[in-house]
């Protein structure tokens, strides 16, 4: 349960990260606080099986 809490907190921080640098690349709404949000879950989404591989790995090679 931890590994799971774990992989989506940091997927969220990463996906974070990545849309304070990258900002809003995508074009999901016509609303700027919409689409800001949608681009913000479509980073994290793509950040999600980064994170995962990440933590199990950390956690699996302690």
């Amino acid at each position: 349960m931890a590994g799971i809490l774990m992989t989506v907190v940091l997927s969220f921080l990463i996906a974070a990260v990545l849309w304070l640098l990258l900002g809003s690349r995508f074009r999901f709404a016509a609303a700027t606080a919409e689409n800001d949000l949608f681009n913000l879950a479509a980073y994290f989404g793509g950040c999600l099986p980064v994170a995962f591989v990440l933590v199990f790995f950390g956690i699996g090679g302690s």
